[in-house]
This record gives C-alpha cells, structure tokens and sequence, in this order.
C-alpha cells in the first residue's frame, strides 16, 4: 500500500457532504487548539454574552480580556521564605519576565468579614 492512498491533503474547506450535518459550526481562527487559557476564557466569555446580547448586564462588573493570573504561572507562598527560592528557581532556568506580585504580602481578610467567632468555646463542665 501506498502512502498516498491513505493519507489525504488538508483541504482549506468542508465538502457538502461533511459540512451538511454540521449546523451552526464555527472555526476560530484566533485561537489554537491547544491554547487551553484562551478556549477556558472564550466559554466564560460565551456564558457572559448571552446576558449580554438579552440585555440584563446592567449590574455586572465588566469583563476583562485576561484574568487576573492570565495564562501565567502562578506561585504562592505561606511566607516570605519563598521570595529566594523563587529567585534562584527563576534564575536557575533562565525564565524571563521575572515574579510580579498580584496579592498582598500577608493574608488579611477583607473589611466585610468577621474575624472574631461569635460562637464561644466550650470551657467545660
């Protein structure tokens, strides 16, 4: 057998026989199949439009192109212990761009919250 009876040209276009059964199908060419952020962005963004385009968005925070950690990697330490051995991992392997802290240096909970129980603990018999 030869290989040209089984592999087949990449044709730029479904034939009507292949495309007929397929209604409403789409191909994003901005996006790669292999790009999991942008895909995970695009459903997110496709569950949102449809709020938008009925029209009931009035009271919905704007959405961004990119989330706050984007498609970067994301570190998190208990300390700042971490700050070094970052450093030296990033230089280690020659990994541009540095770290960007996007949080605050020690965890604080926002003004909202309780952060005394309001249950008291069990002193005993």
């Amino acid at each position: 057998m030869r290989a040209r009876e089984f592999v087949t040209e990449t044709r730029a276009t479904l034939t009507p026989d292949e495309a007929g059964p397929m209604r409403q199908t789409y191909i994003l060419p901005g996006i790669r199949n292999n790009d999991a952020y942008h895909t995970y962005r695009l459903s997110m963004a496709m569950a949102r439009a449809r709020a938008d385009v009925g029209g009931v968005t009035d009271d919905f925070p704007p959405f961004p192109e990119q989330s706050a950690f984007g498609q970067n990697a994301v570190v998190s330490g208990f300390d700042n212990t971490v700050i070094p051995v970052l450093d030296q991992a990033l230089k280690l392997t020659g990994t541009p761009g540095g770290k960007v802290m996007v949080s605050t240096p020690k965890s604080e909970e926002p003004p909202g919250i309780d952060t005394q129980s309001p249950i008291r603990g069990f002193q005993g018999y």
